[in-house]
């Protein structure tokens, strides 16, 4: 397993079904959204401010070798002033086919097909069976041994079980009882209690701010669509 894998790579496959190749019914489109913000951050191509507004810039630097990572920086930069990562992961979120660009990036590098399903014999579905599960087993092991076997907590595999969790996917990928029986520490380490050997805590609560918008703002959604208002 040579080729790379970003956050929001790794959400998207814990949010498609292995075989049938469609996206779960959980709020995966705020986590990957979370994701590629929280991506940012780690590869240091944006920072937060440490000030209690969380204002996002972006240092001169190369830019990253992934297109909607670029995306997401050429937005931060066009800007016409300082915004939050509350403001960013929203943002990022409304992307245009953003799951379905990710899967696509994932399918280039031969770990998903790309495929269209009718339904109804009338409309057209988007699929990406799993071709190469070793990527997502590996994915899967590392999240174990974080949650289930105390595992020292690297930084990347903290943030993705704590916007998996936010996203309703681990009970799509972990058994129940596992997930139960280690409730406490998946907890701890999704609030950020559990904090990465040698990751900063302006990252850190930077990284916290992604997730908790990635897991608030698809309920303030629905709630305001249930409403009506």
């Amino acid at each position: 397993m040579s080729q790379t894998l970003f956050l929001h790579h790794e959400i998207v496959l814990l949010a498609l079904n292995d075989k049938k190749g469609t996206f779960t019914h959980g709020m995966y489109l705020y986590s990957i959204a979370g994701g590629l913000l929280s991506e940012l951050l780690l590869q240091d191509r944006i920072k937060a401010a440490d000030d209690g507004k969380g204002d996002v810039t972006v240092p001169d630097q190369d830019l990253p070798d992934d297109e909607i990572l670029c995306e997401v920086i050429q937005l931060i930069k066009a800007c016409d002033k300082p915004r939050n990562l509350s403001h960013w992961v929203s943002k990022a979120a409304q992307i245009r086919d953003l799951p379905h660009r990710v899967a696509g990036q994932l399918a280039e590098k031969g770990i998903v097909t790309a495929d269209e399903k009718k339904v109804l014999w009338v409309f057209s579905r988007r699929i990406y069976p799993e071709l190469d599960g070793t990527f997502e087993d590996e994915i899967r092991q590392r999240m174990a041994a974080l949650m289930f076997r105390d595992a020292a907590a690297d930084a990347r595999t903290t943030v993705l079980v704590a916007l998996a969790r936010h996203a309703g996917l681990l009970k799509e990928n972990f058994a129940p009882a596992e997930l139960e029986q280690h409730q406490e520490r998946i907890v701890n380490l999704a609030s950020g209690n559990i904090l990465a050997e040698g990751a900063t805590q302006e990252t850190i609560k930077a990284i916290q701010t992604a997730i908790i918008v990635a897991a608030i703002v698809p309920s303030i959604v629905a709630s305001t669509v249930a409403t009506g208002r």
